[in-house]
């Protein structure tokens, strides 16, 4: 279940593509949501164009200011019309799996919180990993990483409903050694004059945020690796308090969770340019 604000910075669409390339049984539910339902959409688009229509996506969540941390506007292909009602499909989803579901939150957790609310005896089939959280050092530590603020009362019910809770922490993501910038060779072949059209919503994501940052660190990407059980996350246990903004900070009376301690940076990203696969579409 990739629970995903695609359609903002490039890490979210390289870790929709690696998904489809690796998931089964994947099933895409977008967050920070639009009006337009815009990266559903997109999500439908390229999943389409690379020949995973069997992948079900659902538009989710909505927040304010979303078209704003939207940067695919002008781009998007003609889709397939993409339902909603998110707590309505995972239930039914729930209902039927014979296995766990594995949750990778890559975005603000809108979706899982309303979900939880709704359908509480559900908690124990999810395997909950979302990206995001400090504790060490963040960039600004004055507040809460990404994905928490955006919706703290959120994040902060599903850290405490969620069953074993695991957070890849922005401490360890918001790192140059997962940067990938307009200078590497994923870059340089997405918009090659020979890349194939299937890769072209990506091309076109990448330039539109590289237009407005030096590069996309690779958080998402490392974040489903972890859910997926590639050895390139390391996660310890710490007991946490979780603040009304969303930031978390150790105390010894607060809550267990799962956080990361460690990522193998060379190991990430060599997992994700052997699953790109930068030839052909997914049969």
């Amino acid at each position: 279940m990739l629970d995903t604000d695609l359609g903002h910075d490039l890490d979210d669409a390289l870790t929709l593509w690696v998904a489809a390339e690796l998931v089964a049984n994947l099933i895409v539910i977008t967050n920070d949501e639009t009006p337009n339902h815009d990266r559903a959409r997109y999500a439908r688009g390229f999943l389409d164009h690379i020949g995973r229509r069997d992948v079900p996506v659902v538009a989710g969540s909505t927040l304010d200011g979303a078209e704003d941390r939207f940067v695919m506007h002008g781009h998007l292909p003609d889709a397939r019309p993409v339902p909603t009602g998110v707590t309505d499909f995972l239930s039914s989803v729930c209902e039927t799996s014979t296995r766990n579901i594995i949750w990778v939150g890559c975005g603000p957790v809108s979706n899982f919180a309303e979900f939880f609310l709704t359908c509480p005896h559900r908690i124990e089939q999810i395997e909950f990993t979302m990206q995001g959280g400090w504790l060490d050092h963040y960039r600004n530590p004055s507040k809460a990483s990404h994905n928490p603020r955006m919706d703290p009362a959120a994040f902060g019910l599903v850290l405490r409903a969620a069953h074993r809770p695991r957070c890849v922490l922005s401490t360890h993501t918001n790192a140059p050694e997962l940067a990938i910038g307009p200078d590497s060779a994923l870059y340089a072949w997405l918009t090659a004059p020979d890349t194939p059209p299937w890769a072209e919503l990506v091309a076109a994501n990448a330039t539109e945020w590289f237009a407005h940052r030096p590069s996309s660190w690779m958080n998402d990407p490392a974040t489903l690796a972890a859910a997926l059980g590639v050895p390139a996350v390391e996660f310890g246990t710490e007991t946490v308090r979780i603040a009304a903004d969303g930031r978390i900070s150790r105390d010894p009376a607060g809550r267990t969770i799962e956080v990361s301690t460690r990522i193998d940076y060379p190991a990430a990203l060599t997992w994700l340019a052997e699953v790109l696969p930068l030839n052909s579409p997914t049969e």
